[in-house]
């Protein structure tokens, strides 16, 4: 009689062992995909942080220009190239040797 019951209990482990194992074949892609999917949702958050950074960037350069009359001077200079009535401007280039 042990040597049955002994039989069975080998049997029922495996039995067990190959349901894991079946398991494990059948839920493994998804579990791969899941973790794809949140490498995607953090380098998207990352990409919506980016955008926002940038956002307030452009919002706080669009109140500076709407309120700041010596900034949008300095932008017109140095971005525009532009000079007052009357002002010299003096471009220097380098020549490449």
């Amino acid at each position: 009689m042990s040597f049955w019951r002994n039989l069975y209990r080998v049997f029922l482990v495996a039995a067990a062992a190959l349901v894991a194992v079946i398991l494990v074949r059948f839920f493994m892609p998804k579990f791969q995909e899941e973790r794809r999917l949140r490498a995607r949702l953090e380098e998207a958050r990352q990409d919506v942080r980016r955008t926002a950074e940038q956002l307030r960037e452009l919002k706080l350069k669009q109140e500076r220009l709407r309120e700041d009359p010596r900034y949008v001077e300095k932008i017109a200079r140095e971005d525009l190239g532009l000079a007052k009535p009357g002002e010299t401007v003096f471009r220097f280039v380098e020549e490449d040797e």
